[in-house]
């Protein structure tokens, strides 16, 4: 008897810590279903490969890799402040953006060729005009340009997008989904979003 009511205790424990963690998952998300589409290109793809096996087998990929032609602008998918404007071997140029309340978003592998030269641009050509550390950005606006920096060197040209919540990477899948369904329907109906473009 002792055996079963230890078992429905750690059970009971266990799916309320769970239930609670996603309670907690659910905070201040809202924000997402709005979100604009990372990157500024009709010729954008993607699939769902959050949580796909990476570097034979060693970790797990915690984002969506959005390819488009290099150079396409990368833009920020909602209202935040630039957290972190930086370069390392493995993400190549990136930017964090704080949407407060625990949520980041990252941009990485952003452009660090120029034409005719593969790796001789820096930041002038990974990163867009007035974005630095601390600036204020609203959705849509420019943040930088896809490319292929840092170990995606050699793949096709994309941006590694990704999500974080208090620091844990976050599927966002299903809002990218909407978020490109509304872009294509910008750019295919602009008089439905009272823009004439021609």
């Amino acid at each position: 008897m002792s055996k079963r009511l230890t078992f429905i205790f750690i059970f009971t424990f266990f799916a309320s810590f769970l239930f609670s963690n996603q309670s907690v998952y659910a905070k201040h998300d809202s924000f997402l279903e709005n979100m604009v589409f990372p990157v500024k290109h009709v010729m954008s793809h993607f699939y769902d490969d959050w949580g796909e096996i990476r570097g034979n087998g060693n970790r797990v990929h915690e984002g969506i890799d959005i390819r488009a032609p290099k150079g396409a602008p990368v833009v920020a998918i909602a209202d935040g402040k630039v957290n972190t404007i930086s370069y390392s071997d493995s993400s190549g140029y990136y930017i964090a953006i704080d949407h407060e309340n625990g949520w980041l978003s990252l941009y990485v592998h952003l452009n660090d060729d120029v034409e005719g030269n593969d790796n001789l641009g820096g930041r002038e050509t990974a990163f867009a005009k007035n974005i630095y550390l601390g600036a204020e950005v609203i959705a849509g606006q420019i943040i930088g340009y896809l490319g292929d920096s840092g170990n995606a060197e050699g793949t096709v040209p994309h941006v590694h997008f990704e999500v974080r919540y208090i620091g844990n990477s976050f599927d966002v899948y299903e809002h990218i989904k909407d978020s490109w369904f509304r872009f294509d329907q910008f750019i295919r109906f602009p008089k439905r979003f009272g823009l004439n473009l021609f």
